[in-house]
């Protein structure tokens, strides 16, 4: 290997490595507020639904902005477009770490939501660029996004029952600012830099299939942004009720079996990625959905081991066809796109996420559980492997049959 190549090996390394810890902030800090609104009612006085829905828009944010900046990351830079998410995401998490009231929490949240937008479209196609192993590549990124999930609630647990609810948005607000700074220097010194070009050429495609895909993938990226917000954002206070027991008597233990739920079923995001190498998109998306339909309708009564089961369940199932369906949009999108059709992709993933908080507060305020708000995830779960059907299936090679001739001795 000449040396061109080693510089090129290490720069699509370094890419993956600041892809992936993006990733993790990405999926964190949108977090981050799910188990610290069971305390902030003690400190503000306001109701948990009310207090909840100030994330709102920032989460609605995470997906419609996600449009403009696919959009700049293949325009102008994805690096420099990964610079600003870092920064920017930080910044947010500061404010919201100094927040003297509900209008400083929602201005902290909405920064969060609006830069972390900056991530799915731009990273993801960073990383699918640059990979040479693209499904196992997908499959360790989703890790490390579900590992921002799990340490979340541990960390915000351990912070307000040891020190402020203040540090646990202030710290990883300053973590987040250091590795944009990382990344700016690595990027002024050329160790990190755009990728245009696919280390590894998709394989042939069939141009007629490309609009089904995304109009699938739209739909049934809107059931799986419904879903995965829906489990992710109401999890903590689900554990405080279903776990009312004695099992659970501090924010730290809450948010430990959080955590240790999202990470267990982080690990379904690398079974996703082997999948999506030996087996059709179609087939996986069909499997997975099927899955999660009676695991959603009957979450929200259970209560003790059971609950932890199904939750645990519920969110491996809903994680494991990520890999797939990003190398779907990668098939069908030309490189020089990607980034737009990714944020495309994400607008509907990502913005509903903000409209399932407001009307999970809205349920949980009104009837004072979450058993109507499943019913309607377990819906759209339906829904969505209806949608998979939809999905070109693997197309098997046409076989041409020949006579047969004698064939000399000797030959091949």
């Amino acid at each position: 290997m000449n040396s061109a190549s080693r510089h090129e090996r290490a720069r699509d390394r370094a890419a993956i490595a600041f892809s992936n810890a993006g990733h993790t902030c990405t999926h964190m800090f949108t977090v981050l507020y799910a188990t610290a609104v069971l305390h902030l009612p003690q400190v503000f006085g306001l109701p948990y639904g009310e207090l909840l829905s100030l994330s709102s828009l920032g989460l609605v944010l995470f997906g419609v902005a996600a449009l403009p900046a696919g959009w700049l990351g293949d325009r102008w830079s994805q690096v420099g477009m990964m610079v600003i998410f870092f920064f920017g995401i930080g910044a947010g998490a500061i404010v919201t770490g100094l927040a003297d009231g509900p209008d400083m929490i929602f201005a902290g949240l909405t920064m969060i939501g609006l830069f972390a937008a900056i991530y799915h479209p731009v990273g993801i196609a960073w990383i699918v660029a640059s990979a040479r192993k693209r499904g196992m590549s997908l499959g360790i990124n989703g890790v490390f996004g579900n590992a921002g999930n799990s340490l979340a609630p541990v960390f915000v647990g351990v912070m307000i029952d040891y020190f402020s609810w203040r540090a646990a948005f202030l710290i990883p607000g300053v973590v987040a600012v250091l590795a944009g700074v990382a990344l700016l220097f690595s990027w002024r010194r050329g160790w990190v830099a755009d990728a245009r070009t696919d280390r590894v050429p998709p394989p042939a495609r069939d141009p007629g299939d490309a609009y089904r895909v995304f109009m699938v993938l739209t739909l049934t990226m809107a059931c799986s942004g419904f879903v995965y917000a829906g489990l992710t954002n109401t999890m903590p206070k689900l554990f405080e009720m279903g776990l009312g027991d004695g099992s659970v008597t501090s924010y730290t233990r809450i948010g430990l079996l959080v955590g240790i739920v999202s990470g267990s079923a982080s690990v379904s995001g690398i079974l996703g990625g082997w999948l999506a190498d030996r087996f059709s998109a179609r087939s996986i998306y069909i499997v997975f959905w099927l899955l999660q339909v009676p695991l959603l309708f009957v979450i929200a009564s259970m209560a003790g081991l059971p609950l932890l089961v199904v939750a645990l369940l519920a969110l491996s199932f809903n994680l494991s066809f990520t890999a797939a369906e990003n190398m779907l949009v990668a098939q069908y999108t030309p490189a020089r796109w990607r980034s737009l059709a990714y944020g495309a992709k994400f607008v509907l993933a990502l913005g509903v996420a903000g409209l399932t908080v407001m009307l999970a507060g809205w349920v949980f305020d009104t009837t004072g559980g979450f058993d109507l708000l499943f019913v309607w995830l377990g819906s759209a779960a339906i829904v969505a492997a209806m949608a998979g059907a939809l999905l070109p299936g693997r197309r098997r090679p046409v076989i041409v049959r020949r006579k047969s001739t004698a064939v000399p001795a000797g030959a091949d």
